[in-house]
């Protein structure tokens, strides 16, 4: 997980508190916090604030590789979106193949040391 204030990968999940955390995990959403900044933030796979960039679906990485439309495999919508020329992209860790109309944008973690806590 990567924090969308600070972009440390340093984030833990949170203990859900209020009702407002329970309604946001009916909802598919899970608190986390940022060690390096102190931000508390929700996400799924992605936090809400990265999510409207391409990213895997299955493991939500942002690194993805360009590919050409044939290479995704014939499913669900996956023919309409060949013909309507959707970019496709591979996701290497994974190996996940998909098409997404979010435009990309390469987000990686920052290299800033987490603030040691007493």
């Amino acid at each position: 997980m990567i924090c969308p204030q600070c972009r440390s990968p340093e984030c833990l999940r949170s203990r859900r508190s209020g009702v407002i955390d329970f309604f946001c995990s009916g909802l598919g959403l899970r608190p986390w916090r940022c060690e390096t900044c102190d931000l508390r933030f929700y996400a799924n796979r992605v936090a809400v604030y990265f999510s409207r960039y391409a990213h895997c679906p299955r493991c939500g990485n942002f690194d993805l590789d360009r590919i050409a439309s044939s290479r995704v495999d014939q499913r669900g919508f996956a023919i309409i979106m060949r013909l309507l020329g959707f970019p496709a992209y591979r996701c290497d860790p994974c190996r996940e193949k998909f098409f997404t109309l979010l435009p990309y944008r390469r987000i990686v973690p920052s290299m800033i040391p987490a603030i040691e806590r007493k």
